[in-house]
């Protein structure tokens, strides 16, 4: 099975998923609902805060679809059931509309009979202008009943005269509904000879308003048609097909003109049981789900929360007309309010609202989180601050409806790290494809995301009665949309949201098109601009435009704003409006052809923002204030004074972008609920002068300088100048057969004990990492200009490795030069095929190694002939990188493959770090570390049956080992022989399995997946060894900073960007008492593993003699133990994000005997990948071991289990 939700049968290793089918009755959408109303007649449906409780009363006179048979509804229950006098009652103390099901179908019913009796027939359109409120379900239930197209449209629209020009065009609609007078008055001048296809124009007032001429109040259009159109409406036969049109939703495209997306009534029909099953929606009476319908009804995203709901008979409430954070917190207070959408901004808004902290939000079971990137700080943020249960990103279209969102009940109560859009939906169907060929990818190649299945739409319509099939097409799965977003399948199906290949901003959830804004500078400026999205923390994305002048020509910019707000609205005006001139360029990046190449443009943008904070030296704290509120409102000049309320035009969303826009540029924190209780400039001035302006940065804590280190640039000589000489002596010794001496030395840092282990020279692979790459689109030029910018960056990887003396080792980074890329860049001839890149030069002699004394990173470089590209396999020597530096390294290089004048944003040093470590190893807090080690690990060596596996074979090597070395007496070892004719050990195997209840120990017992695995390693291990406990090696990834105080640590730049190896390894040692409980023996793990997070850094070598003084020779046993058998821990499967690198092979050369990579694929799938010495164990041995590790991981991960004594379980 592809996945948890899927019925086919599947290749799982090709991006390619389908979901279950789909239940429920094969009916018209019309007649799903009227039974619903039918069944519920007496329950709550809908209740709208911010109307009063007679608005559109007068739509309840008349007999309603529950009451009164309807056409094509031959069993109708006509119960004869009035709710009218009780729902008065129940809502007598709450003054707001809040209607029964059996009232909003009378009211729905009332207008579907009036519009048919001004002649509205099946297949016409009406067109919705309408925000949040009861007539937008009125106006969409009767368009249902009468069979037409119901078309839901921003109000905005008509303030964009071509805009709504091209709509009306497209739908030709029948009826207009609008919310206002003013509105109306918009839409007639701005839509001219296009308004002549309708027939019935409606303003849905709740107050006395003037009307334009031909315009009339909804209810008044009512209460003078509905009776006449009863009669006819009884006679007509509605003939109700699968293909016909029931809902029209607008998307914009690459042009500046939105598409119609058309759902018919099997698209409608799936997407309301797809909703239902994956949020597991029932009307029950314990707890029930209430939509919370604040988003935008023109969003396909917002209409979620309206039909979909009452479809089961649940209730929906408006809090406002458009979102307001605060009608939203009232809605969860008094309404309690279950699910919600919202894009980032809204999260803020919510947090940031002074009502949050007197509002009870445990109701809160559901947010979906879309419409724009969503990072896993905003999920963390909707758990723990606003409280929600389970918050979930989910990817769909307006094309799809609900493309990838994980299953409710699957839904993690603890906020994941990395966010997913989830597993494929119900009755949906997702794959990965080259965007060239269409080609399914392999899982885990990031591609262009297709959908499938009974929910997307068949075509676009794109205005005068056009339709567009280009982004269709049809194979034996069905019909398949190219979605245009860039996505990786995982391998358990599920799918991730890298990027997008078009170029449409989305800000706050809101479609912005660059075209339409460059198109206003030309045609009324006669100003060139390329307009490029950044990102936003709040907004997701903003517009900047660039523009470049022709020579004389001035820029207005007030001009161009009010030009902008005027034709596009305030939404579109681009955050900053640059000159080519202000980025230091004279033209537009552009490719050989003379396209403009806006990925570099939006790179560049990035980088002048990130360097903006700070940049406000000599402001005024009014002049700092007053500068972003004018760049966000766009007002003219002069309208917003000191003494002026903001709130008089900024929204919540501009008030939520106000608060990151501050801290981004001038590094000044003020809240949301500050903002709304300092509503003026002035007083926000004073506000934050009162704290002072005092800014967070961190110098540079490594100094620049031209030439090769001084004295006190090098730690390890503690300032003695004989030991700085010495050093001289030995790096110009070791770069002389490079022609290099001490003038091409950048920096000279001190190892640790971890790295000496790994650069100990046994063989020339020893610790080796060999990795190959396929880069598409790229040149061989390209690929080595690019690595060797990328090398340049990342110091470490350009060294030089030097024993000083038998306790020391050091790196020596060397100056990029030309002899230098010489001895670690080599160009080989061409290749056939990408699947020829894993066996180049594989085991040669003097190509695939990377070893003392250097160079430590190597690269090889050719060009694949079936490809048309080059292709690249680096061999790393493992003290250089780690887990965390090496991709740093990879996504700089891919950035400068994508973007190659991207300007690479700088990492925390690694000398910094390694230079404190080397200092402070033989501190007090360092010894603390020590002797806790020391003391738990104390008589190990008195249990030499203990270690695993057994030694039959010369040293521990996995994969090559020829040339290899005894290190206790230099010379040339014996060769090792194969235990098994086709070895496979350094490649390694996998397998899968389950961890049904992880999530529940997580939760329950605080105890981590982590202590699972180890416990069935340690069981499994003793059952080998017959021993009372086990041994094995552990991986720490460290990322900290090491023999420093809480305080201190604190004041130190972030340990995850360090740019360079901070791993390290120690040894565990876990009893196995088969009278224990299961949940006893993790807890104690759990307990353990806190403390060596802790002390993960106690200095080996300080370690060893430690142990050594306390017994003979322990110290040295526990290395010969380490290397044995090794644990290494990814709670989630590792992705490489990458564009123009796309991996084609990943082989550890660790010279260890066995190591277990176990990582977590999904919430509860362990997969487990031993890499293993071919000459000590086969792999028939491994694979036998991997089954019981998964079985005893299993038994121990089922919470029925955990109170049992492990000689129950295991």
């Amino acid at each position: 099975m592809p996945h948890a939700n899927g019925n086919g049968t599947f290749n799982t290793l090709l991006s390619e998923t389908h979901g279950s089918p789909l239940t429920g009755p094969v009916k018209p959408v019309f007649e799903l609902f009227q039974e619903t109303f039918q069944k519920h007649a007496s329950e709550k449906a809908l209740k709208c805060m911010h109307q009063a409780p007679t608005y559109l009363s007068s739509l309840l006179r008349s007999p309603s679809p529950t009451t009164k048979s309807l056409p094509l509804t031959k069993d109708a229950n006509d119960s004869g059931k009035n709710t009218t006098s009780s729902h008065q009652n129940q809502i007598s103390s709450k003054p707001c509309l809040n209607w029964t099901f059996d009232q909003l179908s009378q009211a729905s019913h009332s207008l579907a009979c009036s519009l048919a009796a001004r002649g509205v027939k099946p297949g016409e359109a009406i067109a919705s202008f309408v925000n949040n409120g009861a007539e937008f379900h009125v106006a969409n239930y009767a368009a249902l009943e009468l069979n037409c197209i119901f078309a839901p449209l921003n109000p905005k629209v008509a303030s964009n005269a071509p805009e709504a020009r091209h709509l009306f065009g497209m739908l030709r609609p029948a009826v207009v509904l609008v919310s206002d007078g003013e509105l109306a008055e918009k839409l007639e001048d701005v839509v001219g000879e296009e308004m002549g296809s309708v027939r019935v124009k409606l303003v849905a007032v709740e107050s006395e308003d003037s009307l334009p001429s031909g315009w009339q109040d909804l209810e008044k259009f009512v209460e003078d048609n509905v009776q006449h159109g009863e009669r006819g409406l009884e006679k007509l036969v509605i003939e109700r097909k699968e293909d016909d049109v029931l809902l029209v939703f607008t998307t914009s495209g690459t042009t500046s003109m939105p598409k119609g997306c058309p759902w018919t009534n099997k698209s409608f029909r799936s997407m309301l049981y797809c909703i239902k099953d994956v949020l597991d929606l029932e009307n029950t009476d314990e707890a029930p789900r209430i939509a919370c319908f604040h988003s935008p009804n023109f969003h396909i995203m917002g209409y979620f929360f309206g039909a979909p709901y009452h479809l089961p008979g649940l209730s929906v409430v408006h809090p406002s007309a458009t979102f307001y954070p605060g009608a939203t917190l009232k809605a969860v207070h008094e309404e309690r309010v279950s699910d919600l959408a919202a894009v980032p901004a809204l999260v803020h808004a919510l947090v940031g609202h002074p009502d949050l902290k007197k509002t009870d939000t445990t109701c809160l079971k559901w947010m979906l989180l879309g419409a724009t990137t969503i990072l896993p700080e905003t999920l963390r943020m909707a758990s723990e601050q606003l409280g929600v249960e389970r918050p979930t990103e989910g990817y769909g279209m307006t094309e799809t409806g609900p493309a990838n969102i994980r299953l409710f009940v699957d839904i993690p109560l603890t906020p994941p790290k990395t966010v997913l859009a989830g597993p494929v939906v119900p009755g949906g169907k997702s794959r990965i494809c080259d965007p060239e060929t269409r080609e399914v990818l392999p899982r885990g190649v990031p591609g262009e995301l297709h959908c499938g299945g009974d929910l997307i739409i068949h075509e676009y319509w794109t205005g005068d009665g056009k339709v567009s099939k280009e982004a269709f097409y049809t194979d034996d799965h069905g019909l398949w949309i190219k979605t245009g977003d860039q996505a990786v399948m995982e391998e358990n199906g599920d799918v991730r949201i890298v990027g997008r290949y078009k170029d449409l901003i989305i800000r706050g959830g809101e479609n912005i098109s660059p075209k339409s804004i460059e198109d206003i500078f030309m045609a009324r400026f006669d100003m060139t601009a390329e307009v490029v999205g950044v990102p936003d923390d709040i907004a997701g994305e903003i517009p900047i435009a660039i523009v470049k002048t022709k020579p004389g020509q001035e820029i207005d910019v007030s001009a161009l704003r009010t030009a902008l707000v005027k034709e596009l609205g305030p939404t579109w005006v681009p955050e900053e409006i640059l000159m080519l001139e202000d980025l230091g360029l004279v033209d537009y990046p552009r490719t050989t052809s003379g396209k403009v190449q806006k990925v570099i443009l939006r790179d560049i943008l990035k980088e002048k923002r990130a360097s903006t904070i700070g940049s406000v030296e000599g402001e005024s704290m009014l002049e700092i204030l007053t500068r972003v509120w004018n760049k966000l409102l766009s007002l003219p000049a002069g309208t917003l004074t000191h003494q002026t309320s903001v709130h008089d035009w900024a929204d919540s969303l501009i008030l939520a972008r106000f608060s990151a826009a501050l801290l981004r540029e001038a590094g000044l924190l003020i809240s949301l609920s500050e903002l709304a209780e300092h509503s003026t400039v002035e007083q926000q001035a004073r506000l934050l002068s009162s704290r002072g302006t005092a800014q967070a940065s961190f110098a540079d804590i490594v100094p620049k300088r031209d030439g090769p280190p001084t004295i006190n640039d090098t730690a390890h000589v503690h300032g003695d100048e004989a030991r700085f000489q010495k050093t001289i002596q030995l790096c110009n010794e070791t770069l002389a057969p490079l022609g290099l001496d001490w003038n091409d030395v950048q920096d000279v840092i001190p190892m640790n004990a971890t790295q000496e282990t790994f650069l100990k020279y046994r063989r020339p692979q020893t610790s080796n990492h060999r990795h190959a790459w396929l880069c598409p689109g790229t040149s061989m030029e390209e690929l080595q200009t690019a690595i060797e910018r990328a090398v340049t960056h990342h110091s470490m990887l350009r060294s030089m490795a030097i024993y000083f003396d038998d306790i020391t080792a050091v790196h020596a980074t060397i100056r990029p030069s030309k002899k230098w890329w010489s001895h670690c860049i080599t160009i080989v001839p061409p290749i056939k095929k990408a699947s020829d890149l894993p066996t180049l030069v594989y085991n040669d002699p003097k190509l695939d190694f990377a070893c003392f004394p250097g160079p430590m990173f190597r690269f090889v470089i050719t060009y694949l002939e079936e490809e048309k590209c080059a292709g690249v396999v680096y061999q790393g020597q493992h003290s250089v990188f780690d887990g965390v530096s090496l991709p740093i390294f990879l996504e700089d290089l891919d950035k400068l493959l994508v973007a190659p004048g991207t300007v690479l944003k700088p990492h925390v040093p690694y000398k910094a770090w390694a230079d404190s470590m080397y200092l402070l190893q033989d501190s007090a807090l360092a010894r603390q570390s020590v002797d806790w080690q020391a003391k738990r690990l104390h008589g190990i060596s008195r249990t030499p049956e203990a270690l695993f596996p057994k030694q039959i074979a010369p040293e521990w090597f996995k994969g090559n080992s020829e040339g290899w070395v005894d290190i206790n007496t230099g010379k040339p070892g014996p060769p090792r022989k194969y235990l098994d004719a086709d070895p496979v050990g350094v490649k390694g195997i996998s397998a899968l399995g389950q961890l049904p209840d992880v999530q529940a120990l997580k939760v329950k017992h605080g105890i981590e997946g982590s202590q699972i695995v180890k416990a069935a390693l340690a069981v499994v291990t003793t059952r080998y060894t017959k021993a009372g406990f086990a041994l094995f090696g552990q991986s720490q990834a460290g990322r900290s900073w090491p023999f420093l105080l809480d305080w201190q640590v604190e004041r130190m730049p972030p340990a995850m960007d360090i740019d360079g190896p901070a791993v390290q390894g120690t040894l565990v040692r876990i009893p196995v008492d088969k009278d224990e409980s299961v949940l006893e023996m993790m807890r104690k793990l759990q307990a353990e593993q806190k403390f060596l997070n802790k002390h993960a850094y106690a200095p080996m070598r300080q370690l060893v003699a430690s142990m050594n003084e306390s017994i003979p020779n322990e110290g040295d046993f526990y290395g010969d133990a380490f290397r044995r058998q090794i644990f290494n821990w990814l709670p989630v499967a590792p992705v490489w994000s990458l564009e123009k690198l796309k991996n084609m092979q990943v082989e550890s050369r660790t010279d260890c005997g066995i190591l277990w990579n176990c990582i977590m694929m999904d919430r509860t799938t362990l997969k487990i990948n031993p890499s293993w010495d071919d000459a000590q164990l086969r792999r028939v041995e491994i694979e036998e071991m991997i089954a019981e590790i998964l079985r005893v991981s299993e038994a121990f991960a089922t919470e029925e289990n955990w109170g049992k004594p492990l000689s129950q379980v295991v």
